[in-house]
Order: C-alpha cells, then structure tokens, then sequence
C-alpha cells in the first residue's frame, strides 16, 4: 500500500496503544525517519513513498522511496519489545568493528516507543540464489562461512549480554507461559520429544554444553542472510544476538540445509516429465554436502586458519545440529493444528544424528569426524 502523509514538520503521534506504546502505523513509520534524518518533512507526501506491513513475530513496516528503504519494527509484547531492545544494543555495539560491511545500516532505536530503524537491504536470500542461480553456490557458501568467523572472531563481548541456552533446548519441560503460545500441532511435538528418552537427552546434553563465549547472531538461517550486489553477505534481524555459544550459529546452517532437502526438492533439480522420482533427493544430498564443505571450510580457515574442526571446538557438532532439527521441527509446526510429516521425520534424524554423530556428518554432510584432529 502507498501511504501519503501530509507534509508538516510535526508529524502527529497516534494516540492508539498496542501492548501499552504508542502503535507502529504508517504516521509512527514517518515521524521517526523525519526526527532521524532519513526522510526530509516534505518527502513524507512523495507519490513514490511506499509502505509496506511485513510484520510476523512484532510489528514491522518497509518504507521504501526511489531506491532508498528502512525498516521500522516495534515489540508488541514485554518479550518483543525486549528483543526490540537487544537488538538496537548489538547493532551500536557491532558499529564500530569491522564487521559493520556485513549489518544493514543503523539508523535508530527510540526508547521511549520501542520503535527501532534500520536500512532496507534489496538483496535475494541463499534460499532464492540457489533456485535461481545455481552457479553462485560454491562462492556464497564460502563468503557465508567467512563472514561467519569473522563474526565469531571479534574480540571481547562488545558490552552485550551472555545469552542462555534458547528457550527450544527447554521444550520438554515446558512453563505454562511458553505452552500459551503453542499451536496444537507444536504442542503434539513437545509430547513426541517428551516421550523420547534419546531427544530429551540430546537437548539436556546442548543445555549442558552451552558456552558463551564469542559475539553470535544466535538465530541464523538463510531468511537472516541477504546479499548485497556486490556478494558480501549482510545479517538482519539480530533480536537474540550476543554472547553465545558457536556452534548454535553454524549448526543453523547446516541444519537448514537438511529443511530444505525435505520440503523443496525442486530446489535442487528443476522439474521436468524426465525426472525420476529420486533425482531431486539425490541431487539435494550432494549439494547439502557440498555446502558443508565449502560452508566449514571457508569458516575454519578464516577462524584458525586450518580445517581442523576440534581446534575449532566444533567436534560434537552433530549434536549440535541435532538440537537444531529439534528446533526446526516445532518452527515449523506453528498455527497449524496437526504435524506435518516434515516435522516427525526432523526429529527421527535429530535422534539419529545424537545416537550416530560419525555416521550422521559422513551421510549428510559429507564430513569423517573420526579423520579431523
């Protein structure tokens, strides 16, 4: 939608509340890219101004105008408007390193409102690269791991908070709070995992390892990746970003990857009458590995400058990724009312990779845990 506003330096604060602030709307959107310094007061009646609602897990509007875009989300609950909050403090944080190329731009963070600013990164996501253009593969997954280290390879924790354990490592012995905000699908999951002594232990095993000890973005996958003309990635989205433990940032990755394998297989192999059923299966399992090569690769070498994955401290990885299908399988469960088989067969192979790490990194990943070191 094209929201015109009139062109007064003063623009009107709504007078509406959402979770006790002031509501983001299209006024709160512009009043606060004119008091920041993005948009001049007579721009807020530009014919080309367009905003547009993309809002999920808290309210957020895309102000675009010509080529120039920001982002202004607000928290809607006392756990969003805290995310709103840590989120504004790693971006003034991350600022004046050298990982600033791979953030979009900060523009803002009002406290008072909760209404945070960043820029607008027109950019595909790996997701669409490599549907779109399989040729790109190998260098995104070598700049994704690179830029990946040198994240983790900041020094000190920059002033941010130790993040615990994410709250999915603690879904077998749910708060009545957290069971609130379950679909009846996530909360047939929770019972799956409940029942199985090999998934309750793989996600106490997580908790129990669980070490902050370098800057993470805490929930990376490839929706929280873009990539600008120039191939560098940028992350977005740093709401549970911190002091937290690695391996959480890389198993996302690979993780992912086995997602994807599952629920879009015409990612890999485009469809065709010629296609026999088990191309795209295989076709995916070879890229997944391929990935994790080059992917690790890239990473290890930029953080230690060798391929040695326990000088890394990433030699339980597999258990790690196990956690991750965990985390995936109730994702993917929300505002539905019954699992999708995606979401059994996630925690069959979370099981397998804890029960089977060394069988698990040689058959998706393509990796020999018993050869590094």
């Amino acid at each position: 939608m094209t929201a015109l506003v009139h062109p007064e330096h003063d623009v009107p604060r709504k007078t509406a509340f959402t979770a006790g602030l002031p509501v983001l709307d299209e006024v709160a959107a512009i009043r606060i890219l004119i008091s920041c310094g993005a948009l001049r007061p007579e721009q807020a009646a530009d014919p080309r101004l367009t905003i547009t609602d993309e809002s999920r897990r808290c309210r957020c509007l895309i102000v675009r105008l010509g080529s120039a875009g920001w982002v202004v989300k607000q928290g809607t609950t006392a756990e969003s408007r805290e995310s709103m909050r840590q989120e504004a403090a790693v971006y003034r944080a991350l600022q004046p390193t050298a990982f600033t190329p791979h953030l979009p731009g900060f523009l803002a963070y009002e406290e008072e409102t909760g209404l945070l600013v960043t820029e607008f990164v027109e950019s595909k996501s790996p997701r669409e690269v490599n549907g779109d253009e399989p040729e790109r593969r190998t260098a995104l997954a070598l700049g994704i791991g690179t830029v990946l280290a040198r994240l983790h390879r900041l020094e000190g924790d920059l002033g941010l908070d130790d993040k615990p354990p994410p709250p999915i490592l603690r879904c077998g012995y749910p708060t009545l709070d957290s069971v609130e905000f379950h679909s009846p699908a996530s909360l047939e999951v929770i019972r799956t995992v409940q029942a199985n002594d090999t998934l309750m232990s793989l996600l106490a095993t997580v908790t129990e390892r669980w070490t902050p000890e370098v800057v993470t973005h805490n929930d990376l996958r490839g929706d929280n990746i873009l990539l600008r003309d120039d191939d560098e990635p940028v992350l977005i989205d740093w709401e549970m970003g911190g002091w937290g433990d690695r391996r959480w940032d890389i198993a996302g990755l690979l993780s992912e990857r086995l997602v994807w394998w599952l629920t879009d297989p015409d990612l890999w192999v485009p469809w065709n009458e010629q296609v026999v059923p088990n191309e795209a299966a295989v076709a995916g399992m070879r890229e997944i590995r391929d990935f994790a090569h080059v992917f690790l690769g890239g990473y290890l070498v930029a953080l230690t400058g060798s391929l040695d994955l326990r000088k890394a401290g990433l030699s339980d990885l597999m258990t790690w990724c196990a956690a991750r299908l965990v985390h995936f399988a109730i994702e993917n469960t929300h505002q539905r009312n019954t699992p999708q088989v995606t979401a059994r067969q996630l925690m069959q192979m979370a099981a397998n990779f804890h029960q089977n790490p060394e069988v698990a990194a040689r058959t998706f990943f393509g990796l020999a845990l018993s050869d590094v070191g």
